[in-house]
């Protein structure tokens, strides 16, 4: 019996009519429509349906709508922009104008002006932008000087009726990608919709989503390289183990634990940061790719695991953080009424972070009867002379979330069950919230992590006790903020953190 399967269709609506039309092709190939959106007002031509159906029913319908001309395939982009500039009978402003467009390598196709003319305080141009992900920049900078009348867009033979909304969407979604090809970024212009279109029953703006989504991925990109930095911590824990932190500008914290005999590395950041960190690396000596002996994944995001497929040494981590990452669902595992808003925004992230998995993982083993506090333990290792154990979570932030504890050195990892977020810079909580705003909360199971919480709060709580009696504290390794001590009921740095950042771009160069 053929099973059921969902699918997508982006279709061009030339006019109302249309769209019935579609509506019917698809219903007569045996499709099921479960979702639709269309707005004229924002892109007369442009409409979205998921459908769901046996595969030769998609096919059928997919063929039906591109033998009508309504399927769209491709993305064609932008090729010039007509508008009109308002300029003052100031000395000088000419000139001022040509150096904004020469800043964004703007090529001019025309250029009128006329002081003696009908219109004298108005410019007439017509160019292209060779990134057309940068025309509304351009567009944006003149206006912060200038008024400026939007005359059209060009975008050739195939697209002359001026509706570009998601045409120029996609052209700053591929900017940040680096150019993917159209089936892509045409899927991903369908998930991004779906994702807003949700988020307008929690009354957000459907475009104002949209532009979150776009700037999620900006941030991304403008902190690495020359805008990459960190904020780093250096613990000696004994003669011969040092415990590092080190914040990245977006995301969760990289740890690494270096003894005499090995180096281990809990989290690896965003994959796009990876060629930043090892440059950071170094700087510290703790060598390249190459150098770490282990890997330890505390949960599936991206933020944390997003890195680990560039380093060559085996990677652990839990059976439902690797199906997570195989099935591109932080939601994986995880009963979840927004299950859409979890797998498009697993989706968008992934691709921006630029996740870089390995091929394999060391599965840890299933739970056992050994438990701390309410945790079962997995499995155990040991790293400079101490033992680490490696705690199953509850699942509250996600399914198959770790916790690594060394009772003898004081040390928690409290992956992002317990976080210090008192303690952000105003830079990474105002990175955070575009999660928060895509999601709605970062936790798969939000009434579950209050308990998880509390449970490993009264872990900690029990073992810092019993440090305090030696004269020490235990560590609160937080997935987001510094490593932390405990104080009159109130997270603190354990330590100054300072701010790394490159030395010597031209070094970047020099990272395999």
């Amino acid at each position: 019996m053929p099973t059921d399967r969902t699918e997508f269709f982006i279709i061009r609506i030339p006019d109302t009519g249309s769209l019935l039309d579609a509506v019917r092709l698809i219903a007569s190939s045996g499709l099921t429509i479960t979702r639709c959106h269309f707005n004229r007002s924002l892109d007369p031509v442009t409409a979205f349906f998921s459908v769901s159906g046996d595969e030769s029913d998609c096919r059928k319908g997919e063929q039906a709508l591109l033998e009508e001309g309504y399927l769209q395939t491709t993305v064609t982009y932008p090729r010039s922009i007509r508008f009109t500039i308002i300029v003052p009978e100031i000395p000088g402003t000419l000139h001022r104008i040509l150096t904004i467009l020469d800043s964004y390598q703007a090529e001019i196709s025309s250029l009128s002006f006329d002081n003696r003319g009908r219109y004298p305080d108005r410019l007439h141009v017509m160019l292209r932008v060779r990134k057309p992900s940068r025309t509304e920049e351009l567009i944006q900078a003149i206006r912060s000087e200038y008024a400026v009348e939007i005359e059209g867009y060009d975008c050739g033979d195939s697209c002359d009726d001026g509706s570009l909304f998601y045409v120029r969407y996609a052209a700053r979604v591929n900017e940040i990608l680096d150019n993917l090809e159209d089936p892509h970024i045409l899927g991903l212009l369908h998930q991004f919709s779906h994702l807003a279109q949700q988020l307008t029953e929690y009354g957000k703006e459907y475009q104002d989503v949209l532009e979150q989504i776009l700037l999620n991925g900006k941030r991304l990109k403008e902190t690495t390289g020359d805008g990459f930095y960190a904020d780093v911590q250096k613990i000696s824990i004994s003669d011969t183990v040092t415990l590092y932190c080190f914040q990245l500008p977006g995301g969760g914290s990289i740890f690494v634990i270096d003894t005499p005999e090995e180096r281990i590395m809990i989290d690896t950041g965003y994959g796009i940061y990876h060629e930043d960190v090892l440059l950071m690396f170094k700087h510290y000596g703790l060598g390249g790719k190459e150098n770490f002996s282990r890997i330890i994944l505390t949960h599936g995001d991206t933020d944390h695991c997003g890195a680990s497929g560039f380093f060559d040494c085996p990677v652990y981590t839990h059976e439902g953080t690797w199906e997570i990452i195989r099935t591109n669902n932080r939601a994986w595992g995880a009963t979840s009424q927004d299950l859409v808003l979890e797998q498009v925004y697993t989706v968008m992230i992934n691709l921006f972070a630029r996740m870089t998995t390995p091929d394999s993982i060391s599965l840890l083993p299933p739970a056992g009867k050994d438990k701390e506090g309410e945790f079962p333990v997995l499995s155990t290792f040991t790293a400079g002379g101490y033992t680490f154990q490696i705690l199953e979570g509850h699942g509250g932030h996600q399914h198959g979330l770790i916790y690594v504890l060394c009772k003898e050195a004081g040390l928690l990892f409290t992956s992002d069950t317990i976080l210090n977020l008192k303690y952000l810079s105003p830079e990474r909580s105002a990175y955070n919230n575009f999660a928060v705003y895509l999601v709605t909360t970062v936790n798969v199971d939000p009434d579950l992590v209050k308990s998880e919480r509390k449970a490993l709060t009264k872990l900690a709580s029990d073992i810092d006790a019993s440090l305090r009696e030696k004269g020490k504290h235990l560590l609160y390794c937080c997935g987001h903020g510094p490593i932390s001590i405990m104080q009159d009921k109130e997270l603190i740095p354990a330590c100054e953190s300072h701010t790394y950042k490159h030395q010597y771009l031209s070094d970047l160069s020099t990272i395999s």
